[in-house]
């Protein structure tokens, strides 16, 4: 496998779903990327590789137009614990917990 075709498959796996940005997320998610992705060429070391890197996925974020973090907190997002996840349906009525009752003054 080459490179190329490598860095083709992860940005198709991670910026590769339907487009749930709106124009202004997109404009500005490309325009902070190229700002991030200039001042990280202007610095040198592993800061300015990782500015630069993080740069261009916001610029990449931008072109697509989709997120990945905003499809997963649509969708209800893993939150996770000790290992293990629980999806979290925001569709669902909050449950109470008996120590907020506990706490809650009658009203």
């Amino acid at each position: 496998m080459s490179v190329e075709t490598m860095i083709r498959d992860t940005y198709d796996q991670v910026f590769g779903g339907e487009q749930n940005m709106s124009t202004m997320e997109r404009v500005a998610s490309s325009g902070f990327g190229l700002i991030v992705a200039a001042a990280g060429v202007n610095r040198a070391g592993l800061s300015g590789a990782l500015m630069g890197l993080a740069g261009a996925a916001l610029v990449a974020r931008g072109m697509s137009g989709h997120c990945p973090f905003k499809a997963m907190m649509e969708d209800g997002h893993a939150i996770g614990h000790g290992g293990h996840q629980n999806y979290v349906d925001h569709e669902e009525q909050p449950q109470s917990h008996p120590a907020v009752e506990r706490h809650t003054p009658a009203i």
